[in-house]
Formats: C-alpha cells, structure tokens, sequence
C-alpha cells in the first residue's frame, strides 16, 4: 500500500488520532489511541504492526507511537479532506454542525482522489479554517 488512495478508512482514522495526540503530548500512547477511537488495545496493536510495515507510524514499546514523515503527510490529507468536507456539508449543504461533523468523518475517506478534492477545494473558496474555527 505506496498510494494514500489504497489506505483503509481504519488507518486513516488512526493517522489522524496519532496525528492529533503528537500536537498535544508529543507522541501517541497506545492507551491514547484506543481512547481516542473507542477500540481495545489488542486492536491497536495488530493496527500500529500493520502500520509500521507501511512506513506509516514508528513504534517504541513504553515511549509512543510516532509518525513518519509520510505518516505525517497522510494525516495533513486526511485531515484536509475532512475540513474540505464539513465546509461542503455546513456552507453548501446548510446541515448542522452537529450532524457535519460524524458525516465529514465518514465523506473523508471517499474523497481521496485529488481530481475530487482540489475541485471541491476551489468551489469552497479555499477555506482556511473548518466550521468550528
């Protein structure tokens, strides 16, 4: 899996939950990605293993799980992606923040494809921040 546009909708969801416990604490612990998403440790290992063969996260027992740079990269898309997509839901779609949110997390992943994204990207007025700030 080289291609963003091959990674599962769970592995996105997981560079996004690393991505955001790095800004906050440095590095993600596994018992912070499994609060994060509402899954069991065991499922976290199996996913981070997963991840670390694709060069996507590196992982130190006891200090964390960190992104690499391409880990890191993926993760800025994915979270553009969503940003794009609860502009699209709340600005064009007029729906409640409250509901464009879980519906931007699922919108996210099915816009991968630049040639959809950068179209969308431009309709909106090439927002610079989501609904919510």
């Amino acid at each position: 899996m080289s291609n963003p546009k091959e990674l599962s909708a769970t592995i996105e969801e997981y560079l996004e939950a690393i991505y955001r416990l790095e800004e906050k604490k440095g590095s993600a612990r596994t018992g912070d990605i499994a609060k994060e998403l509402n899954v069991t440790l065991g499922t976290i290992t199996n996913t981070i293993e997963s991840m670390e063969k694709q060069r996507l996260v590196s992982h130190k027992p006891y200090r964390g799980v960190n992104l690499t740079r391409r880990g890191r990269q993926i993760a800025l898309d994915v979270i553009r992606r969503h940003r794009l997509s609860e502009r699209l839901l709340t600005d064009i779609l007029s729906l409640e923040w409250s509901k464009a949110h879980d519906a931007a997390c699922r919108l996210e992943h099915a816009i991968a494809d630049k040639d959809i994204v950068e179209p969308l990207e431009k309709a909106l007025g090439k927002p610079k921040t989501c609904p919510h700030g």
